[in-house]
């Protein structure tokens, strides 16, 4: 596929822009802060966690005063979210189809993934599925009507849970944007998952959180990793 010239009007698409700079956003990516807020509300998964956030706020309030049980709670979970989306991103996101007794064996998210590092900039691809939440809902409320005495605590569980959750749609939205927040924190996130994408897919699993990687020994110097080639495909035949 050809350059555009400086004086085409037509804008170049993502697959130009894959094609001349993998790791450059499209010229229609939102390039600054109003921009970035107006395009991720408009997406069903961060409203839906909103939503979710805003009236479990409100049942955990109603419920009673907080207690060191709800900080130990908050702690536990922000000490734990980095592996969560490391495991989530490493063994499910990743997983590769198999063959059992003759059948291909796949699912829904990984082929959803797979898209995803197909065309990196397409917003389509970025945020968890409605499908997911609704699983994710159904769940908590289930545990939440048989769990007796124990109601504020895994209300407190779920509104930090999906707070983080929210947090991680954040940060990998703002990784396949232009425009990013000036704070190093967000800019190393979205450097490292970039190498995700457009350097080597088997590095750098974690998204809104480093310390997974650096713990699991995937998070080496980009200098040191050679081009996979496979990071739109993962190396499966389409």
């Amino acid at each position: 596929m050809s350059a555009l010239r400086a004086t085409d009007t037509v804008m170049p698409t993502a697959e130009d822009t894959v094609h001349h700079n993998p790791m450059r956003p499209p010229a229609d990516s939102p390039r600054t802060v109003s921009e970035a807020v107006w395009v991720f509300l408009r997406h069903p998964s961060p409203l839906i966690l909103l939503v979710t956030l805003l009236a479990l706020g409100v049942m955990r309030w109603q419920a009673g005063d907080l207690a060191w049980q709800d900080a130990a709670i908050a702690l536990g979970i922000w000490a734990y979210f980095p592996f969560n989306e490391w495991l989530i991103h490493k063994f499910i996101l990743h997983y590769r189809p198999r063959q059992i007794l003759g059948r291909t064996v796949d699912f829904y998210l990984p082929k959803t993934h797979r898209r995803h590092h197909s065309d990196p900039w397409n917003l389509t691809w970025v945020f968890v599925p409605r499908h997911v939440h609704a699983l994710v809902l159904g769940l908590l409320s289930l545990v939440y009507l048989v769990a007796g005495s124990w109601r504020p605590e895994l209300l407190t569980f779920a509104f930090v849970y999906l707070l983080f959750g929210l947090h991680y749609e954040w940060v990998h939205y703002l990784t396949h944007i232009t425009w990013c927040p000036p704070l190093a924190y967000y800019e190393r996130r979205v450097l490292e998952h970039r190498w995700h994408h457009f350097r080597n897919e088997n590095y750098w699993w974690g998204v809104s959180f480093g310390a997974g990687d650096r713990v699991l020994g995937t998070a080496p110097d980009a200098k040191d990793i050679a081009r996979s080639g496979t990071n739109r495909d993962l190396g499966l035949k389409r």
